[in-house]
């Protein structure tokens, strides 16, 4: 037998997934690896399809058998008719007494509901097969998800065995050529037709059916070819695209351009500000934004009661701010988010019952109190924060089970509880988080299959766990930890290429470490630490460029300073909060100041500590201020520390660490 043809792949499918196997099996069989690749056979051919699903037999026949014998892959249609299909059970029974499940391939047909969970549409054998709990990665030729190119890819990929990003690559670059090409003939064909039309064709009516041809191009240019080139990253080419077209609007003068041509031209801006920020020139997309914003305007302004016009208008004026936001131009960025904010109001007042225009109110509002919240004003970030909510939860009551307005609405609600905690009120921000998470979790109940949901949901959940120990709920939070840490140890095994699923399990790993050191398990505490810096670094290991940031490596820092302390070498914690402090250096004084003044005052340095917090009172973490109510302490301040103090009680903070000190400690009583 093993001198025989062998198979790439075995297709098991129902006989109603007729056509997407017939496709499935052309697209496989057609296929060819790009020649970089190492592999000396590049096809994937041959693939086996059983034309016609058995009917004569209550068994496999031997033809079946040998085919799955002599097959490296079996590829599973799955949809709810393969999953009733007896036919399809029986052969990945077989298939299965050969090896594992890990050489089976599931793939979802493009007709399978989108509400549908894999585990719904899997065959019983495959189900079996698979550890409780587990579901097979899935490609799926859903529109909305993989679609048929992408799924193609996946696929290929694994059979060929090497990584989807090399054939990803690959492809991209094959059609980038084609399309490279492509544009270059069109421009060369427009540019030599508009000669063609000034120097030989006199007729107006000529003119003007070339001028929209030319005009059909530049839609093309901006619309489809932007869509497929978009995607594979290739800004480069989407630069060429935009200047070529701002140089033929270039040449004809603004007052003597219609509508239409100044549409297209703010088009071309606005492409050209995405591809420089996207490049880290801020200052060239400020530019191209600013542009664009003021074409988009006027052209508002000569037709107010055009929606379509307003919404490119408002679309301009958020670009321009958030650009203005990053470049540190903060007063702009404020202002522009509030003109985003009445645009969107304008259009929901034109037409309330478009959707895409009520939401837009939302945006706007969360866009603001981002900024908000990140300038140390927390309580107008919380009134922006609360005003979207407001907005997502009306949207939310009218479509219950959109994904999209329940991450709306829970983002949101987060931001709000995170206002909440800057301006000390740890009760009220649980209740808000709590909201969010009970929303979040419900949804993540009612769609198992989607694992991006799953893993908000855990995020949403280890802050919750970290709000339980700021109340000195240290049982509850330790329990809610210990299930997200599970939960995310099982999402990160399903793909361990998600860094941001990576970043979740070193939260949770983090949160571990203070847990275990509040709750009185010092050594517990180290175990955890040890395992939070390796899965950090190792998450660092696989990013290009790399930042440092102080709520991961920052955090991690200052775990290592308060072990030190609680072990009793306070040595060793001077020289832990120097280096944290060398560290620091690098960073933004407005990100790390909190940092900061910990690192101060765990190096004695209580006066520096007081300077760096102090300014900062009003916006700070509950952690902070607690040590800036000890820095006042040990400078003499009683009074102003025991401010601090009584605030914090009456809000409800009982971190443990901060009722050891002014509880317990002679030092610290105020």
């Amino acid at each position: 037998m093993n001198s025989r043809q062998r198979y790439k792949a075995f297709i098991s499918y129902s006989h109603r997934d007729r056509k997407a196997a017939e496709w499935l099996h052309r697209a496989l069989e057609t296929y060819r690896a790009p020649r970089a690749l190492a592999s000396a056979d590049r096809s994937l051919r041959p693939i086996f399809r059983d034309r016609d699903e058995l009917s004569a037999s209550a068994n496999l026949n031997q033809v079946i058998r040998d085919a799955l014998d002599l097959s490296d892959a079996l590829i599973v249609l799955c949809s709810s008719a393969s999953a009733a299909s007896r036919w399809v059970d029986q052969e990945v029974a077989y298939f299965l007494t050969g090896g594992g499940p890990e050489r089976i391939l599931c793939v979802i047909t493009p007709d399978t509901p989108p509400t549908t969970a894999l585990g719904e549409i899997l065959p019983p054998s495959l189900r079996a097969a698979l550890p409780a709990g587990v579901e097979p990665l899935a490609v799926d030729l859903r529109p909305d998800a993989d679609g048929k190119r992408l799924a193609r890819l996946k696929i290929a990929a694994r059979l060929l065995g090497v990584s989807l990003d090399r054939l990803v690559q690959r492809d991209a670059r094959r059609r980038l050529r084609v399309m490279a090409a492509f544009t270059t003939v069109a421009m060369a064909v427009t540019v030599g037709m508009g000669a063609m039309t000034v120097v030989t064709l006199k007729s107006r009516q000529i003119a003007r059916e070339q001028r929209d041809e030319t005009e059909a191009l530049v839609a093309y240019m901006l619309g489809d070819l932007r869509q497929q080139l978009e995607p594979v990253g290739r800004l480069d080419l989407l630069d060429g695209v935009s200047a070529k077209v701002l140089a033929y609007y270039g040449k004809s003068r603004t007052d003597r351009l219609d509508d239409k041509a100044l549409a297209q031209r703010a088009k071309a801006q606005t492409l050209l500000g995405t591809i420089r920020e996207q490049r880290g020139d801020l200052a060239g997309a400020e530019d191209a934004f600013g542009q664009a914003a003021a074409t988009t305007h006027a052209l508002a302004a000569r037709d107010p009661k055009n929606g379509d016009r307003i919404f490119d208008e408002a679309q301009n004026v958020f670009w321009l701010a958030y650009v203005q936001w990053r470049r540190g131009d903060f007063l702009k960025a404020e202002e522009g988010l509030k003109h985003y904010d009445e645009l969107a109001q304008r259009l929901v007042k034109l037409d309330s019952n478009r959707a895409e225009w009520r939401v837009e109110v939302g945006y706007a509002r969360s866009n603001l109190g981002t900024l908000l919240f990140e300038r140390g004003r927390p309580e107008e970030a919380l009134a922006a924060f609360r005003g979207a909510l407001e907005v997502f939860g009306a949207e939310l009551a009218r479509a219950p089970n959109d994904k999209t307005r329940i991450a709306d609405a829970t983002n949101s609600q987060a931001w709000a509880a995170d206002s909440l905690l800057r301006l000390g009120r740890p009760r009220e921000a649980f209740v808000e988080r709590e909201r969010a998470a009970n929303l979040l979790a419900r949804a993540a109940a009612a769609d198992p299959a989607d694992k991006r949901l799953a893993a908000k949901d855990v995020a949403m959940q280890l802050a919750l766990a970290r709000l339980e120990v700021d109340l000195g709920r240290l049982a509850q939070a330790r329990a809610r930890s210990e299930a997200s840490l599970r939960r995310l140890h099982t999402l990160s095994a399903l793909d361990p290429s998600n860094a941001r699923w990576r970043e979740y399990l070193v939260v949770g790993q983090l949160d571990a470490v203070e847990i275990a050191c509040w709750s009185g398990r010092l050594a517990e505490a180290r175990a955890a630490y040890a395992g939070a810096a390796a899965s950090l670094a190792e998450l660092n290991a696989s990013e290009k460029e790399k930042v440092w940031r102080a709520d991961l490596e920052g955090r991690l820092a200052r775990q290592a300073i308060i072990l030190a302390q609680e072990g009793g070498d306070p040595g060793r914690a001077r020289d832990l909060a120097a280096a944290l402090l060398t560290a620091l250096k690098a960073g933004k004084p407005e990100e790390t100041a909190e940092l900061e003044g910990f690192a101060r005052f765990a190096q004695g340095q209580a006066s520096e500590a007081v300077s760096v917090l102090s300014p900062k009172l009003a916006s700070m973490s509950l952690a902070s201020r607690d040590v800036l109510a000890r820095a006042y302490l040990a400078t003499g301040a009683r009074s102003q520390a025991g401010s601090i103090v009584r605030l914090l009680k009456k809000q409800g903070y009982e971190h443990p660490a901060f009722l050891a000190f002014w509880r317990d400690s002679p030092s610290g009583g105020i």
